[in-house]
């Protein structure tokens, strides 16, 4: 599919093409992508006046970030510097906002074992704190990166690729190998791209034990995505919203949506190749939400069973219908929690726990931009009792009698992962720590 797409050539726009029907058509279909790959919808309340979107945020800055920088304690420096810099700071909290988004490192003390992780797109290392901290402390050395264009202002994505973010990704991992003794990697949705990318070259020669996935996003669930890296700069922005997390984007540009679909066009096109060489013999453990309304769960069930061939592999299935995968490498979550007001895991639901204080249970800071109109955005930003699902959540209503009282619920995000002590001996026991008595069994 690669070489395909190097054949191609972006459109030219000639005069005749550039009437108001034709640009309608791309901005449909580049709006389209940015609502389902970001997994929310922009209500008209929560969009950037044409005043705001002059502003430097949607512009990119005139310095690069920084690459390829090692050791990592240089690597963070010059990280910290460019995000104290660039960064349109949403708070006067400037210093929680730059550790939020900064790259980080713990249990340094530790050797034996280490963990990459590589965050999604317009997202940040923050993803991973909870993870990280669960392993830190159980002895094991969790490092993340910052991939260019994120953490300082949406404006910093007008200038990324896939080749720029894959290019980082294997220098960290070359870099970490060389510190530890048995290196795990992977990643957050795009992430997760990213480093079983790196693995199909990478994972024999630096003797990588093991991939960690978490909602891999490895195909998108619509087709429309593909358009993506021929109308970047036909439309850069085809949405905008208003900032108001500290942890990651809400406008992405789409030149990131770009490198996010040539990230998938590659794997997919290592995914087809001859019987012998489309495989991963590697271990791995993917948690993924069945309900999730970024990526084609089905089509990663289909590739966690086809193309990762290791003996020692689990997937995380949170949600209620089985997929087709053997038993003896299944862990099945149900997500159907009315106790807990949860009917479904969201994209961004599997990485935090309950107690994380952004996106935890008892957190203020309330994700109402669901899919579900304007009157439930509303009425879940009053503050409203709600249910917590992902974007454009629909129940599945099998009694009739619930049928008014499903209709009536207002969605916010989930933002946590109810297994979450469960999913962390999971990984524990993944890398030889032994939380539990055996991998892949609940």
């Amino acid at each position: 599919m690669r070489k395909k797409l190097r054949q191609l050539t972006r459109p030219k726009v000639r005069p005749e093409i550039q009437e108001h029907s034709m640009k309608a058509a791309f901005l449909c279909a580049a709006s389209l992508l940015l609502f389902m790959l970001s997994g929310c919808y922009t209500s008209p309340s929560s969009q950037v006046s044409a005043s705001q979107f002059s502003a430097s945020q949607f512009k990119a800055s005139t310095q690069s970030f920084p690459v390829g920088v090692q050791p990592f304690d240089d690597y963070l420096k010059d990280v910290e510097d460019y995000l104290l810099k660039h960064r349109a700071f949403i708070s006067d909290n400037k210093t929680q906002e730059i550790a939020m988004n900064m790259p980080f490192e713990c249990g340094t003390q530790y050797r034996d074992i280490g963990v990459l992780l590589v965050h999604g797109l317009g997202d940040s290392p923050y993803f991973f704190r909870d993870v990280a901290n669960a392993m830190c402390n159980e002895g094991i050395h969790v490092r993340t990166i910052l991939l260019p264009g994120h953490g300082s202002k949406p404006g910093d994505m007008l200038n990324v690729n896939y080749e720029q973010w894959q290019a980082e990704t294997n220098h960290h991992i070359k870099l970490f190998s060389e510190e530890v003794d048995n290196l795990y990697i992977g990643g957050f949705s795009t992430g997760a791209n990213l480093t079983t990318i790196a693995s199909f070259s990478m994972a024999e020669e630096l003797d990588i034990k093991g991939l960690m996935h978490f909602s891999p996003a490895f195909k998108s669930r619509f087709f429309v995505s593909r358009l993506a890296p021929y109308i970047d700069s036909l439309f850069p922005w085809p949405n905008v919203e208003e900032e108001d997390n500290p942890s990651r984007y809400n406008s992405t540009a789409m030149p990131g949506f770009a490198a996010y679909q040539e990230s998938v066009n590659v794997l997919q096109e290592l995914f087809s190749q001859s019987e012998a060489k489309r495989t991963l013999n590697l271990p791995v453990l993917m948690v993924v939400a069945e309900k999730d309304s970024v990526v084609d769960t089905k089509n990663i069930a289909e590739q966690f069973e086809d193309n990762f061939t290791h003996p020692r592999k689990c997937l995380l299935w949170q949600g209620d219908n089985k997929p087709e995968v053997p038993d003896n490498t299944l862990i099945m979550q149900t997500m159907n929690l009315p106790e807990k007001r949860i009917s479904a895991a969201s994209h961004m639901s599997t990485l935090f726990s309950e107690h994380n204080t952004l996106y935890g249970k008892e957190s203020r800071f309330r994700i109402c931009d669901n899919g579900q109109g304007s009157d439930a955005e509303a009425r879940c930003k009053a503050g409203e009792e709600v249910w917590y699902g992902p974007w454009g959540f629909e129940p599945e209503i099998e009694n009739t009698k619930l049928i008014s009282d499903q209709e009536e619920r207002v969605y916010a995000r989930l933002t946590y992962n109810p297994y979450f002590d469960r999913m962390v001996e999971q990984l524990l026991a993944f890398t030889g720590k032994t939380k539990v008595e055996a991998f892949c069994k609940t």
